[in-house]
Parts: structure tokens; sequence; C-alpha cells
């Protein structure tokens, strides 16, 4: 931490329409002042204007500074990620007219994601974007909260990489990746998803409405698969097949439970726990593509 002199600081870009606000000021002038925030390549103050002008009203020539690195124009977006995380509120004209602005700014940027950053709801940038169709430009993809770049026609992709192996059952991910523009992950994925479709029969229809039951009927048989592998001798009687066994039911998420823990999470981290949820499930879907790619690879031996 360093301490820097106040006039070589450049006032933020703040995302608070209304400005600084004066009786704020006042009270942090009577205490110590806190580190502000402070952008190293353009001296811009991220966080801390507030504390900035208490400094001044104190008298002082220097203050308490801790430095961001990164590109100049995720500026503004670090100082609305401090601003609503602590200090004094945004209001939601203030966090809805950032918003708008960060789609101005970076239009590839999800909603889920631009509602992380100014804790707003998902549907709320939606409306936000919707509204500012004209002024924002528009992309054919959209970064995730998780950094990773999605197509907006993802779904129509994945049915030209359906319709390349249908066409080229011999192809290689590489070349179905590049045919429809998708990475070879997707393209292993769906080569999986049709060879599955090939193996497994269609689901039976339920007896009451006639459609099948789906997800109930595969967590009713999630413990009978367990209990069949834990039977089986090639794993119980190694110590791999034994440290496999332990690592599976250790990781045995509880539905039940976590759809009773649903009721205690907040509103403003529903979105992050959505998206560590979502997390997990990619590193179970990639673990499991990659034994139906081993299966798949047998099957052809």
């Amino acid at each position: 931490m360093d301490r820097v002199p106040l006039a070589s600081l450049a006032a933020a870009d703040s995302p608070r329409l209304g400005g600084v606000d004066r009786k704020h000021v006042e009270v942090l002038a009577q205490s110590d002042i806190e580190p502000i925030l402070v952008h190293r390549g353009t001296r811009r103050v991220v966080d801390g204007m507030h504390r900035l002008q208490a400094a001044m009203l104190q008298g002082e020539e220097t203050i308490p500074v801790r430095y961001l690195d990164g590109p100049a124009d995720e500026v503004f977006i670090h100082s609305v990620m401090a601003n609503v995380s602590h200090g004094l509120p945004l209001t939601l004209a203030d966090r809805r007219a950032a918003a708008r602005r960060i789609l101005g700014s970076h239009p590839d940027l999800s909603d889920r994601a631009i509602a992380r950053i100014t804790r707003l709801s998902p549907k709320t940038v939606s409306a936000v974007r919707r509204v500012s169709t004209e002024e924002v430009p528009q992309s054919k993809a959209r970064i995730g909260a998780d950094g990773r770049s999605r197509p907006l026609d993802a779904a129509r992709r994945r049915e030209a990489v359906r319709a390349f192996f249908g066409e080229h059952p011999d192809a290689t991910l590489n070349e179905a990746a590049a045919s429809a523009g998708v990475s070879v992950s997707t393209a292993c994925e769906v080569r999986q998803r049709m060879r599955r479709d090939k193996r497994v029969p269609s689901p039976l229809p339920s007896a009451a409405g006639g459609k099948p039951e789906g997800g109930r009927c595969a967590e009713r048989g999630r413990p009978r698969r367990a209990e069949t592998l834990a039977k089986d001798p090639s794993l119980r009687l190694t110590e791999s097949g034994r440290a496999l066994l332990r690592w599976l039911n250790e990781r045995a998420p509880d539905f039940e439970v976590g759809r009773q823990l649903m009721a205690a999470v907040p509103p403003h981290c529903a979105v992050v726990v959505a998206d560590l949820a979502n997390s997990y499930a990619r590193e179970w879907q990639r673990f499991a593509s990659a034994l139906d790619q081993a299966v798949g690879d047998t099957d052809e031996k």
C-alpha cells in the first residue's frame, strides 16, 4: 500500500448519477481514511471518491491507495463492482444506468455476467438490452459469467455438427468442429450424444400421464447403480477401485437437501450459486464424455 498526493489522482468515472454525497463525505472525515482503489495505468480513482473528498476535508495532502492493474476500458466495470459490494449503496437507477453503459462498451458480455457486475437480475439486464438495441452494438457471441464465449446460434451450430457426422461418420473431431465453427469439446459432446442415442432405448412412458419420468427415474436409479459398482470385484478388491468408489461417494449430491437449502440462498447470491452449480455440472459432463469416448473407442476396436 502506498500514500500518494491527492493532486496526482484523476477523479473516478463514477456510476453514481448523483455524484458525491456531501453528508457521507462529512461522516467519513470524522475518522481515519481507508485506502482507496486506483487504476495504476491512468491514476484514475476506481473506488473511493467519497474517501478522497473526506481526506481533502481533513486537510490531508496524501492518501493511502491500493492499485488495480488491467485494461483502461474495464475501469468502469471494476468501479461498479466495488461500489455495489460496500460503502454507500448504488440506487436502482445507478445500477440500471451502469448496465446500459456496460452493454454499450462490452456488448458481448451475457446478461448474467452483467447482472453479477451490477447486482441486477438477468431479466432486468435483458430488458435494458432490448430497450437499448439501437444504441448497443450487436455481437454474435456472448461472454458468460464464467468467462467463456458462446455463440448466440449455438443450437444451430450443434445441429450442423450432427449433420456433418451423419454425412461423414469417420470424420475427426477437428474436422467436425471446423465445419460448424465450434470447439472440439462441443463436437465431442455431439458425437457422444449421437452414440448414446443409438445405444440407449427410448424411456418408457409413465403410468400416469404417458410421458417419460426423465430426471425422477434417473434420481431413483442412482443408489442402485452405486450399489452395483460397490459390489463389482474389479473395483471392490483393488486399491484404485476402492479409491474410485470413495471418490464417487464423497461427491454424490443430496438433491433433497439441496432443494431445502435453495430457500436460504439470498437473491443477490443466487446467480453466483447457480454459476458454481453450472461449473460443477460442466466438469462432471467432461468426465462423463471422457468415459463415453473411451467406451466408444473400445467398441470401435
